[in-house]
């Protein structure tokens, strides 16, 4: 019955234990009984230690509040232990001058049902706090702004908001100026999207909203235009099209996605394979292994007999006439396929494609599209891009510059205004530095890479109410090249036994390259998982190079791969991971990284993931430091795990791998009773 009487009031369990032990009444029909009357308990108005560490809340719980509001959504004392543990501030709320107008606001405004209403509230509690009553001087209420907004700026009917609201409720969360509207002016200004079309994009994907501009969208958007040879305002209407495809990891999904179509369909040319992408935009979110590579094996098999490498080529063919095909699934091409076999028809001319077709959304502008610019505040373009202009001409207008300015910019790689330009015509090339000292002079170097990835248990879902009881895993991949790996890898492994306090069990597969355990730190969840892998990767690695510190005849090479978006973020400009690293407190790294509140950073973690990058790659120790000192035979290097080295199914395997170590520790908690 914990369900039932997590968070309830301790006299609910005397009851039910007198029911159970005195009066016989099984646990089952006591289970039938809460679930039928869940306002049958009581909450417990002390909010317990695990509530009052998290944030401001009241010492002693507000009864008539909490039963408003259980009342008004019919939810049990679990799902308010649950809502005040994600928003402590619902604590201090009062039912009459709070709680029970904002409901009523939001039910009218959205026009929601009460089961829609305490979705919506379950999802995200924090919504009882936003203002909706008008302000002093007649100014609209923050919610009445953002309501106006999607209706009169985005375009939203009032049916298509609430459907969007239900599937990402932070979408009335967010700021108008500090990410609504920027996330506006990039569809219609940097892709060229019509504003008709914009409502559509924020009703099938909500989410997007919530992507940030400069290191997730643009950036996923300017992996399309090179790898593609494709204008912004084509990307735009790829998006149009399929917003979903915006969700799609860049190094995971995207980039592998497309490379390796260029190389399957025999794509030379970067236009070539975009405009195959034009004709297909759904394709993209089409699985590598499971969708694109398989329907190529389909088509080939069902080809006449011949050598299976013409019959991939011919099947290659196809699929580049007819791209169509990428997103039928798998059971309707083998249906299609079986019942033209059937008929005694050609295969090759039965799959191609048809005069009949989706209609386009939008047309492009018939003018002749300029060579885009891309303007970052850094170097290497990766990330941090500030604007995607359509042509030269557009971004000296902008920036009050001449165009000659921007494309001299373009071709040397200087920065401009304090802002770096790049075009496809003439990309920046960034020579990069060692971040350690030459090894040019050492007799041998072992390679190691290790991948990293995390996992949650159990996963967050629109149907759960948000502040569940979650546990945390993750799983270390280790490969080295050399004859000595099985030595290498049982010293890794006894390094491993040193920095975790819990190792899972790998069960049948006991492969010794592998490392599994349990996230030990407070508020798990998959970004913070993901991080703390990278950071226990080099506590491991510390801990294996303590004793060959002074073998100044071998070197170390090694690779942190990565396969979190979140963590590739903060990793990936290293040079700046070890400035970071030489900040001794946590809170000499906020100062550093302009920030006050390090909750959105996780510095518990990304402070020692910076500290032993830092050592690992032979950086001198702060003079504070008195236990830890540098490793100068190592040289330590972070990827993405979508680089090559590992295939996709290893990749999923080893996220996979992370949640099991998770549900391995929930299942634990969860049988645990104290003696």
């Amino acid at each position: 019955l914990g369900q039932f009487l997590e968070g309830a009031d301790f006299s609910d369990t005397l009851t039910l234990g007198y029911l159970y032990g005195y009066l016989g009444i099984s646990w089952k029909k006591l289970r039938l009984l809460l679930s039928a009357f869940p306002l049958w308990t009581t909450n417990n108005l002390d909010p317990g230690w695990e509530i009052l560490q998290r944030g401001p809340v009241r010492s002693s719980l507000k009864r008539h509040s909490l039963d408003y509001l259980r009342q008004r959504l019919q939810i049990r004392p679990s799902d308010v232990y649950k809502m005040i543990k994600t928003h402590t501030r619902l604590s201090t709320y009062d039912a009459a001058t709070k709680i029970l107008p904002t409901l009523d606001k939001l039910q009218r405004s959205l026009g929601l049902r009460n089961s829609e209403l305490r979705q919506l509230i379950l999802r995200m509690p924090s919504v009882i706090g936003m203002g909706t009553s008008e302000k002093d001087g007649g100014e609209p209420s923050a919610f009445d702004q953002r309501l106006d907004f999607f209706q009169n700026e985005a375009g939203m009917s009032i049916k298509e908001l609430k459907e969007a609201v239900l599937k990402q409720p932070s979408l009335i969360h967010y700021g108008i100026d500090s990410s609504l509207r920027p996330k506006l002016d990039f569809f219609l200004r940097e892709l060229g999207i019509p504003h008709e079309h914009i409502g559509r994009i924020i009703h099938t994907s909500p989410a997007i909203m919530g992507l940030a501009l400069t290191d997730t969208l643009r950036p996923k958007v300017a992996s399309i235009m090179k790898l593609c040879a494709l204008h912004p305002y084509e990307v735009g209407m790829m998006v149009a099209v399929s917003p979903p495809t915006l969700f799609l990891s860049q190094k995971g999904k995207i980039e592998p996605a497309l490379k390796y179509l260029a190389i399957a369909l025999s794509l030379d040319e970067p236009r070539d394979l975009g405009e195959l992408v034009l004709k297909a935009p759904r394709l993209l979110r089409q699985g590598l292994e499971t969708s694109l590579m398989k329907k190529i094996d389909l088509i080939a098999e069902a080809l006449p007999p011949t050598n299976m490498e013409d019959s991939k080529r011919v099947a290659a063919d196809i699929l580049r006439q007819n791209p169509a095909l990428f997103d039928t699934s798998n059971a309707v091409i083998t249906e299609r396929i079986d019942r033209c076999v059937d008929a005694g028809k050609d295969v090759a001319q039965y799959l191609l494609p048809s005069t009949k077709g989706r209609k386009k959304l939008f047309q492009l502008p018939t003018r002749e599209m300029g060579d885009p610019i891309f303007m970052s505040s850094i170097a290497t373009f990766d990330s941090s891009l500030l604007k995607i202009y359509p042509d030269a001409a557009s971004s000296a207008k902008e920036m009050g510059l001449k165009r000659a300015d921007i494309v001299k910019a373009c071709t040397n790689g200087l920065p401009l205004d304090g802002h770096y330009f790049s075009s496809l015509m003439y990309p920046c090339e960034v020579k990069s530095k060692s971040l350690s000292a030459s090894t040019a002079d050492t007799t041998k170097t072992i390679s190691v890479s290790m991948f990293c990835s995390g996992g949650i248990y159990p996963s967050d879902s629109v149907e759960a109410t948000r502040g569940q009881s979650t546990t945390g895993g993750f799983a270390i991949q280790i490969t080295s090249e050399g004859t000595e790996e099985t030595r290498l890898l049982f010293e890794m492994s006894n390094a491993a036994n040193k920095c975790f306090g819990i190792r899972v069990p790998l069960g049948r597969e006991r492969s010794g390259d592998k490392l599994l355990t349990v996230f030990p730190l407070v508020n798990p969840s998959r970004n913070r998982c993901d991080l703390f892998s990278c950071a226990s990767a080099l506590r491991v690695l510390e801990a294996f190079l303590a004793t060959k510190r002074k073998d100044i005849q071998l070197s170390y090479d090694i690779k942190v791969h990565t396969d979190s978006t979140y963590v590739w973020k903060f990793v990936r400009d290293q040079e700046r991971l070890m400035s970071l690293g030489s900040c001794f407190t946590s809170q000499e790294m906020l100062s550093r990284l302009d920030v006050t509140d390090g909750s959105s950073f996780n510095v518990d973690i990304l402070h020692p993931l910076a500290r032993s990058f830092s050592r690992l790659n032979g950086q001198e120790e702060p003079p504070q430091s008195k236990n830890h000192r540098p490793v100068y035979n190592s040289r330590v290097n972070f990827c993405s795990s979508f680089d090559g080295k590992l295939q996709p199914r290893e990749i999923k395997t080893l996220k996979e791998l992370g949640k099991s170590a998770a549900m391995w520790q929930f299942n634990r908690e969860k049988s645990f009773v104290p003696k």
